[in-house]
């Protein structure tokens, strides 16, 4: 035992120094270690983890080596006396809690089982020609190669076998289910590992679990009788150990603290079974910060709702939010949309979730996944120039007569030489085309040209109609011109209108929403006006696509109508919005 209380109980590594790499990336080597720390307070704790050594070449030729973890795991007794399983798959990245009772040692004995065979690069029956396997070589571990692969095999399945005896032995007896949970004697020790049903533990009555699930100061009487009879009705059903629907409870512990302990009773009451489709942890979390943001009445609807149909669409709802490695939606953004949609108008888990699915998407990568990403463009970077090389290098090839060099990857790297390389392949194959292709071909980039000089005088003008408008105040009015696509997806969820598909022509046209400058709505977008660079004024509308003056005061409208054509702006004939506005040179449209 070291001086920080961690012994190695198991550490074997399998290389093979024959395997040339690849660009793609090659296994030459996996490592198995097993390790037990003692905490202070006397707990022990056993971990361990698979790495497989990844032999890799980049374009440029230069080889390197990295250890990637495969799966990891960790074995421990909690302060409750249980004994809690973790384990983490690298390529899926979920962490997969399950917990030990006497007679499940299966579980552990399964779980190393996997561990070994990816310690052995995951052979199902290797040939005698296999140079993945015929020239393995133990350099760590009490693994002796006299009688080959098979025998490498065998005496890690013994190995195996010893580190979990001794694993138990450190971690002591196995909790007994019928002592631990007293209202589930008869459940398996395998359903026990689930959330739903972890809510009995030390449970002698149904109080405890209702102060289990919402906490000593919310029981009250009607949620034992009503986690009695949902526990009685799973425990009547004939196949109800083959299930664990007591995670029902993690829905109405989902809103503990943010709605009154009534309206939950009031909910259990309506809720007839104990069928349920439970949460994952993430999505429980990620739930739970959602809720957080959402007022009380809409919660209060929510539970209203049958929670078959609720968890689906609260489900579905997280999971468009991402996770702990991916955040696609920013939540802090929700309770002001919320605030300009109007609380009366989200009748339900389906109306938040349609709100939820209209927020701008800002994707946010932990710093992980960021430096993973990274390190996977640029050696996507890489291959493509390879690529790209390479094609060079067999095109030249079929060009007898020609002086050209052979592009190594030194020279590829340099910026002049690729683009005289590429001028010279541009001009190869305008050489080859006939007198109709290039015709065609002269044709299609002039059209080109006329497009992105029209484009160039379209942005030009909306930059300067942009200058005169943004920050233009109306009365208690201020106009905001977008410069984002960000800006226009939160006007349309706040106005709940289409505005946000116009995204590709910020640039080209100018979108203005006329924002509240005063009082206590200050900041609320009121309308939301299209300009086009030809025709003018196309929309002038508000809420729900509702004409201005039934979102502002006619005169209100007219006037920030006044202000804009003010600066010659035209209003087209058949533009959206302004019934009962006076138009520049006309009289008012009727409505």
């Amino acid at each position: 035992m070291s001086e920080n209380g961690e012994r190695v109980l198991l550490h074997v590594k399998l290389l093979n120094h024959r395997i040339y790499p690849t660009f793609e990336g090659v296994r030459t080597g996996a490592s198995l270690r097993v390790v037990a720390r003692t905490a202070p307070d006397g707990r022990v704790t056993v971990s361990g983890s698979v790495s497989h050594r990844v032999h890799r070449m980049r374009a440029s030729g230069k080889v390197f080596r990295y250890w990637q973890t495969v799966q990891g795991f960790s074995l421990l007794r909690t302060k409750a006396g249980l004994v809690a399983l973790r384990v983490l798959a690298n390529d899926s990245q979920k962490n997969c809690t399950q917990h030990l009772f006497a007679g499940g040692e299966y579980q552990l004995a399964q779980l190393l089982r996997e561990l070994g065979e990816q310690a052995l690069l995951n052979p199902i029956r290797p040939h005698e020609w296999d140079p993945l396997y015929h020239d393995v070589r133990v350099v760590q571990g009490p693994i002796f190669e006299d009688h080959g692969w098979s025998g490498i095999q065998a005496q890690m399945s013994l190995l195996l076998q010893d580190l979990q005896g001794e694993a138990l032995r450190l971690l002591g007896d196995l909790p007994v289910t019928g002592e631990r949970f007293p209202l589930l004697r008869e459940v398996s020790a395998r359903r026990l590992g689930h959330s739903g049903l972890m809510h009995f533990l030390d449970a002698e009555d149904y109080k405890a679990v209702a102060e289990n699930v919402f906490g000593k100061t919310r029981y009250r009487k009607p949620l034992a009788r009503e986690i009695q009879r949902l526990a009685e009705h799973m425990l009547a059903r004939p196949d109800w150990r083959s299930s664990h629907d007591m995670s029902v409870l993690n829905w109405f512990r989902l809103f503990r603290g943010l709605v009154p302990i009534d309206w939950i009773i009031e909910s259990m009451r309506r809720t007839e079974n104990n069928h349920f489709i439970p949460l994952t942890p993430a999505e429980f979390v990620q739930a739970r910060a959602l809720f957080r943001r959402v007022p009380r009445p809409i919660l209060g609807r929510i539970l209203a709702q049958p929670i078959a149909q609720s968890v689906r669409i609260i489900r579905d709802t997280v999971r468009d939010l991402g996770d702990a490695r991916v955040q696609l939606r920013d939540l802090d953004l929700l309770p002001e949309l919320i605030k300009a949609r109007g609380q009366r108008r989200i009748r339900g888990a389906r109306d938040l979730e349609t709100l939820v699915r209209s927020m701008p998407v800002a994707r946010v990568d932990s710093r992980s996944l960021a430096r993973s990403n990274q390190a996977i463009s640029a050696v996507i970077d890489e291959a493509n120039t390879l690529r790209e090389m390479q094609s060079y290098n067999a095109q030249i090839a079929r060009l007898p007569g020609r002086d050209l060099p052979v592009a190594s990857w030194e020279l590829w790297k340099d910026p002049q030489f690729r683009q005289a390389a590429d001028e010279f392949l541009v001009e190869h194959r305008r050489e080859l085309m006939t007198a109709e292709q290039r015709e065609r071909e002269a044709r299609a980039e002039r059209h080109r040209q006329e497009r992105l000089s029209r484009e160039k005088k379209r942005a030009a003008w909306a930059a300067d109609v942009a200058e005169k408008l943004d920050g233009m105040r109306v009365d208690e009015f201020q106009l905001v011109v977008a410069r984002d696509a960000d800006t226009l997806a939160r006007w349309g969820v706040q106005l709940n209108n289409c505005i946000a598909g116009y995204a590709s022509m910020l640039g080209l046209d100018v979108f203005v929403a006329v924002i509240d400058d005063q009082g206590d709505s200050a900041g609320r977008v009121r309308l939301n006006i299209e300009i086009n660079h030809e025709m003018g004024i196309m929309q002038f509308l508000g809420t729900n696509n509702r004409d201005a003056v039934k979102e502002l005061e006619k005169g209100s409208a007219q006037r920030v109508l006044d202000a804009i054509t003010g600066n010659g702006i035209p209003v087209h004939q058949h533009a959206l919005g302004l019934q009962q506005l006076a138009l520049p040179g006309r009289d008012a449209v009727a409505a």
